[in-house]
């Protein structure tokens, strides 16, 4: 565990959450200006809110549930959630902004989208993911960076969903309900949690990176990049505008054959990894040798994924 890098983490987080609420109050205030006062009404982005939860709680809720998941406190998930929802947007507003339209001036208007989403969004999802596995003492195994791609993406993946929710009520001319209700049915019908696979899999790839023992740098540099630019590639051809309806369903079935096989394989080699993993103990001095672990007098400090044992007690 990295102190500076915890600290970094949570003092960013608190910076995002305090911005970003600030933010969004400025934008609704300014938009019901714009819209004379024609906003969503509180009921309509109160259901949105409860869609938003019930969405997080169901994720969380099977993460939870399987051996996958570490026990890294309340503190983990809510620093992984909160740099997907809070820090995530924050830093990727800028960075879209002034990369947005470098396709266009290359010519390449189709990829617009593709490169102001994937290279912002991903870039700064990826750095939370690498901040949060050096920031908590019980992140140990190659699966905890999925798991923390998974939080980090979920974070993300709900604020957006509400966010493109308010802009569908806004903009449906028979009613905010339907508006809402339309878009969060899109995004969870047609792309469901598609945050929450790429930083996964990107992830993933910094888990097996980081936690991978006997391996070289250039090894693990190498592991790290190649799911990261996994994670790119499907968020950069998702994102391809197309001007015509049918290329453009056809391009995201193709890349959802791709994407959401991809995933459940990792999820799958992770949980059987996560199954045959006995654990580990915690001493209170490194072990340099065998010779040295067989002489003993370690004091074991905790466990853990290992049976109970009496902290504080000399072993063999």
């Amino acid at each position: 565990m990295n102190r500076f890098l915890r600290g970094s983490l949570w003092v960013l987080d608190g910076i995002g959450l305090l911005v970003g609420g600030g933010l969004a109050l400025v934008v609704a205030l300014f938009a019901g200006l714009a819209t004379d006062g024609e906003l969503p009404s509180m009921g309509v982005m109160g259901l949105s809110a409860l869609l938003a939860v019930v969405e997080l709680s169901v994720v969380l809720l099977v993460v939870r549930s399987s051996p996958l998941w570490p026990r890294a406190g309340a503190g983990y998930v809510v620093a992984a959630l909160l740099w997907g929802a809070a820090v995530s947007p924050l830093l990727a507003f800028p960075l879209s902004a002034t990369s947005l339209d470098l396709p266009g001036r290359l010519g390449l208007d189709h990829f617009e989208a593709s490169w102001g989403g994937a290279y912002p969004e991903e870039t700064v999802k990826t750095l939370g993911v690498l901040i949060i596995l050096f920031s908590f003492r019980r992140l140990t195994r190659p699966w905890h960076g999925l798991v923390s791609g998974i939080l980090v993406g979920l974070g993300f993946e709900v604020v957006e969903n509400v966010g493109y929710a308010v802009i569908g009520a806004v903009y449906d001319p028979v009613s905010d309900v339907k508006g809402m209700l339309w878009i969060w049915g899109v995004r969870v019908a047609a792309g469901p949690l598609l945050h929450v696979l790429f930083t996964g899999m990107a992830g993933w790839g910094l888990g097996v990176a980081v936690f991978t023992a006997h391996r070289s740098r250039l090894w693990r540099l190498g592991t790290g990049l190649l799911w990261v630019s996994v994670a790119f590639a499907a968020h950069f051809c998702w994102n391809i505008m197309y001007n015509d309806t049918r290329a453009a369903m056809v391009s995201m079935g193709a890349v959802a054959l791709v994407i959401y096989p991809l995933f459940i394989w990792l999820f799958i080699r992770g949980w059987r990894a996560a199954r045959r993993d006995a654990g580990y103990v915690l001493l209170d001095r490194p072990v340099m040798s065998l010779r040295e672990l067989e002489q003993g007098g370690f004091v074991v400090r905790g466990t853990v994924g290992a049976g109970p044992v009496d902290r504080g007690r000399p072993r063999m």
